[in-house]
C-alpha cells in the first residue's frame, strides 16, 4: 500500500466526524450571513416542543451555535473524541450514538426547564460531544484503564472538570451535557455487550 493509499484509509476511518464538523462550520457560516433566522427556527426549548409541536429542535438545535469560541470548543472536541469512537464503534453506532446524545441531552434541559419553570432557547452540539466523550470513557474503561494515550485518570479528570465549568459559567446547558454524557457510556456499554453475544454465538 503506497501513501497515498495510506493516507485515503486514515480519511474514511473518520469521514463521519469530518463531514459534522463541516455541517456545523457550514451552518454556523450560514447563520452569521442570515441573522436569527436558522437559531429562531432552530433552537430547542421546552416551550417550541409544548406549545408549537415542533420536534425537529432536538436536532436541529445540534448543529448551531453561538459565536465562534462556541464552535470551535465543541468542534475541537468532536473531532478528537468522534475520530477514535467513530473508528472504534463503526459508522453506523457512532452516527446513531451522536444523535440520540444530542437528541438525549435537549430532553434533559427540557426536564431541567420544566423542574426550574425557567425557558431559555439553547443551541450547541455539546450534548452529541458529551455522548462521544462517555463513549470514549466506557472504551478506556474496556481495555483496563488505558486506550492509546489516553488513560482513565486524564478521562475522569476532564469529565470532572467540564463539568464543573459548566456550572461555574453562565450561558453553559449543563444539563445537556450530563444528558449527552448519560447516554454515550449507556449506548456505548450495550453496544459492547451486544458485540460480545455475538462472539460468544459464533
Amino acid at each position: 500500500m503506497n501513501m497515498y493509499q495510506t493516507n485515503l484509509s486514515v480519511w474514511k476511518e473518520k469521514i463521519t466526524t469530518i463531514g459534522l464538523v463541516v455541517l456545523n462550520i457550514f451552518l454556523f457560516i450560514i447563520s452569521v450571513f442570515s441573522g436569527d433566522l436558522l437559531y429562531n427556527e432552530g433552537a430547542f426549548s421546552l416551550q417550541y416542543v409544548l406549545y408549537g409541536k415542533e420536534w425537529w429542535r432536538t436536532i436541529t438545535s445540534m448543529f448551531l451555535h453561538a459565536d465562534a469560541d462556541h464552535l470551535v470548543g465543541n468542534m475541537l472536541m468532536l473531532y478528537f473524541a468522534g475520530e477514535i469512537v467513530e473508528k472504534y464503534l463503526g459508522k453506523r453506532q457512532y452516527v446513531i450514538l451522536y444523535f440520540f446524545s444530542g437528541i438525549t441531552g435537549s430532553l434533559f434541559y427540557a426536564a431541567y426547564e420544566f423542574y426550574t419553570g425557567s425557558y431559555m432557547a439553547s443551541i450547541g452540539a455539546s450534548g452529541a460531544v458529551f455522548g462521544l466523550i462517555g463513549a470514549l470513557l466506557v472504551i478506556v474503561v474496556r481495555h483496563k484503564g488505558k486506550y492509546g494515550d489516553i488513560t482513565l485518570k486524564r478521562m475522569g479528570f476532564m469529565i470532572v472538570y467540564m463539568i464543573y465549568m459548566g456550572l461555574r459559567t453562565s450561558n453553559v446547558n449543563n444539563a445537556a451535557h450530563i444528558g449527552g454524557l448519560i447516554c454515550g457510556i449507556l449506548l456505548t456499554c450495550l453496544y459492547m455487550l451486544m458485540q460480545n453475544r455475538e462472539s460468544e454465538r459464533s
